[in-house]
């Protein structure tokens, strides 16, 4: 996967997903955030993206829709999505994370996918 360092994280409130943009960042992951659905997709069409990173800010038919266009765009990369709760109806990902999760919890788990996916 040509671009699999390549997270694209759609954080709408710019708070979110800070912590884990910057643990992503500092373990040398190259980070797109982007703050609106539109902005989103672009990237996504793009297909220079290796790892999708979305919450529950997104409207989950807004997730659904770009996890899928994601899917269709970029069929190697992995869809991450940070819940605030456990709860019924959460959206399906390649992995979900939760809010009170600590950030390098999901910088751990991209690099033994990736390590997997290597080997």
């Amino acid at each position: 996967m040509a671009y699999e360092n390549t997270v694209l994280s759609l954080n709408p409130d710019g708070q979110t997903l800070l912590g884990q943009e910057s643990a992503l960042r500092e373990s040398g992951f190259e980070i797109i955030c982007v703050s609106t659905p539109l902005q989103a997709r672009f990237e996504i069409e793009m297909g220079r993206c290796g790892i999708f990173v979305s919450s529950y800010i997104t409207p989950l038919p807004i997730y659904r829709s770009l996890a899928d266009l994601f899917r269709r765009n970029c069929p190697d990369g992995l869809v991450i999505f940070v819940a605030h709760q456990d709860a019924d109806g959460l959206p399906e990902a390649n992995v979900l994370f939760f809010a009170h999760d600590e950030p390098q919890a999901i910088v751990r788990w991209i690099i033994s996918k990736q390590a997997k996916r290597a080997g």
